[in-house]
């Protein structure tokens, strides 16, 4: 944080977010991410852990040997499974680059075909960027979020996620969110009140072969809905804060 700041956000490593004003902290604050896991952790966890498995598997299938190396077969095993995490942040941080003016032949042989199909994207669909990669926060609500990109699209003016996997409806309330911010800042820069914006959000699903832009109309019903969250998240956190480990409960 610069000297000269008066109003930054900044990000701690468990993606909590704090909104200092002239040296006043408020916070931390939950990310939206972490809100949406909660609508999300309705589904159960189980599709998510058999996907899981299935790709460490397939990789151990890919060691046909009499007597492997069993411990690299499970080092290959855990890389295959956490392969998709790694590749979306590195996506997320090429497409910023790629707003940025970082041409896409410029990224390595696995993130430049998704670079390529967001780049035609713009072109295609007319997206206009209007910020890049930007720290959030609401702290009336008391949450934050790091959206990918302000757009505007065909007048209409809102967040956009950038994916590489599939669409989930939670995705529809990270962008609830994220509209409702009030202030944005890129890190360690003074923070600006968000424009206005309209009651959209669009979600980017890219692939290596191509792209599909998918609008969201934000009703108030997913604000509502995203409010309610936000407020069960803190009770969850202040519950859980009421118990002490056991040892110091019978050492008491």
């Amino acid at each position: 944080m610069g000297l000269a700041t008066t109003r930054a956000i900044e990000r701690s490593s468990g993606h909590l977010y704090t909104l200092v004003v002239e040296g006043e902290r408020h916070g931390p604050f939950p990310g939206a991410t972490a809100i949406t896991r909660l609508q999300d952790s309705l589904g159960g966890s189980d599709g998510l852990l058999t996907w899981a498995v299935g790709l460490a598997l397939d990789e151990v299938e890919r060691h046909p040997t009499d007597a492997p190396d069993w411990a690299a077969v499970r080092s290959a095993a855990l890389a295959a499974k956490d392969g998709p995490r790694f590749l979306g942040t590195a996506i997320h941080a090429a497409v910023d680059q790629f707003n940025k003016g970082v041409p896409p032949q410029m990224f390595s042989p696995d993130v430049a075909p998704y670079v390529a199909q967001y780049g035609a994207a713009l072109y295609q669909k007319g997206i206009q960027i209007l910020a890049s990669e930007r720290y959030a926060v609401n702290a009336t609500i008391g949450f934050g979020g790091t959206y990918d990109s302000l757009v505007e699209i065909d007048g209409e003016r809102g967040p956009l996620d950038v994916k590489s996997g599939k669409e989930k409806p939670s995705m529809r309330l990270q962008l609830t969110g994220l509209s409702m911010c009030q202030w944005h800042a890129e890190a360690g820069m003074e923070a600006e009140r968000m424009p206005e914006l309209d009651d959209v959000g669009f979600i980017l699903l890219l692939r290596p072969d191509g792209y599909e832009l998918v609008r969201h109309e934000i009703t108030k019903a997913d604000r509502d809905h995203f409010v309610h969250l936000v407020g069960t998240y803190h009770k969850i956190r202040e519950w859980a804060a009421t118990f002490a480990p056991t040892a110091l409960r019978e050492a008491a």
